[in-house]
């Protein structure tokens, strides 16, 4: 066996990526979490991307004393690639800065190899953004959503902290229907007045202050809140058409086993929230999807595809 040989496990996002490092055996042997990468909010674009990406792949590599030419393939999910063409310059970019073999998709697909147990299905993911992907027997891949507005995305955490901001400045400056969310954000944030809630719109720039007001949504969906109720049935509509068009699309047969990942499903979302899913599937489908939560992270998944793709063990004690 070529010891020199390595593979690597990327898993990109809007806020980190993480990294694995493989031995020729198709051992972990290294793991760093990076910055982010995807392509569309960094400057430079593609090439912008592929700078981060090589830069902190090339630190791993060398801390374990390799290089970018002992890498013999890499499976690399990547937020932002929403298409083959987006997927292909990426790659391509990567190649040209010296990592010759990857394979580069979007990040949704690691969460069907990591969240299903035969690879087969689908993964609806909402973290900052939602995004819907699926594989089935023959290989073949699609991905619906992760685009924001120009594809309806409702349900991710930039559009949760937008809505409960909009919300209430509705509320006070339109008279529109009262929400429980005002007194709650009145409250996080000490606002006192409508002028100092104005002002602290600033905050939705700040990460720890949107998922305060994410914890807020689901509080008030939780306790009846009726635009949260109303949005939350939005947001459960918009995964069922995602899932239900992946499906359609490949061709998959009942029973459809489905992943939920990312931060909103696997961490803040509460049971009721997934069953709203549930329900609108069932009324569309019937039994024809089976869905459960994902908490592995997706980076796992990139692990087992790569070990796939090399034919290398899947498990490691």
């Amino acid at each position: 066996m070529d010891e020199t040989k390595c593979y690597l496990a990327v898993d990109g996002g809007n806020s980190k990526t993480e990294y694995r490092l493989l031995n020729a055996s198709g051992a972990v042997i290294a793991a760093c979490r990076g910055g982010a990468s995807n392509h569309e909010t960094l400057p430079g674009g593609f090439g912008g991307a592929a700078d981060v990406l090589i830069s902190e792949i090339s630190d791993l590599l060398a801390a374990q004393g390799y290089a970018l030419s002992h890498v013999s393939d890499a499976v690399m999910g990547l937020a932002g690639a929403d298409y083959d063409e987006q997927a292909r310059a990426l790659q391509n970019a990567l190649g040209a800065r010296g990592l010759s073999r990857c394979f580069v998709c979007n990040d949704g697909y690691l969460g069907v190899m990591v969240g299903i147990e035969n690879g087969i299905g689908i993964c609806y993911s909402a973290g900052s953004g939602v995004t819907c992907a699926g594989m089935n027997a023959e290989g073949a891949r699609a991905q619906f959503g992760g685009i924001g507005t120009l594809s309806g995305d409702i349900g991710g955490g930039f559009d949760i902290a937008a809505f409960v901001y909009r919300s209430v400045y509705q509320h006070l400056f339109f008279g529109k229907t009262y929400t429980t969310l005002k007194d709650a954000y009145f409250t996080l944030f000490d606002v006192r007045t409508p002028e100092a809630f104005l002002a602290s719109a600033a905050r939705m720039q700040n990460e720890e202050s949107a998922r305060q007001l994410i914890g807020l949504f689901f509080t008030a969906m939780e306790t009846g809140d009726e635009l949260a109720l109303r949005y939350a049935a939005l947001a459960a509509s918009h995964a069922a058409d995602c899932i239900i068009a992946v499906s359609d699309t490949l061709l998959l047969k009942p029973t459809v086993h489905v992943a939920l990942s990312g931060s909103i499903m696997t961490a803040v979302a509460p049971p009721t929230f997934r069953r709203m899913i549930e329900y609108e599937l069932f009324r569309r489908k019937g039994k024809y999807f089976s869905l459960h939560v994902n908490d592995r992270p997706p980076v796992d998944g990139a692990v087992r595809w790569v070990r796939l793709r090399n034919h290398l063990p899947e498990v490691f004690l």
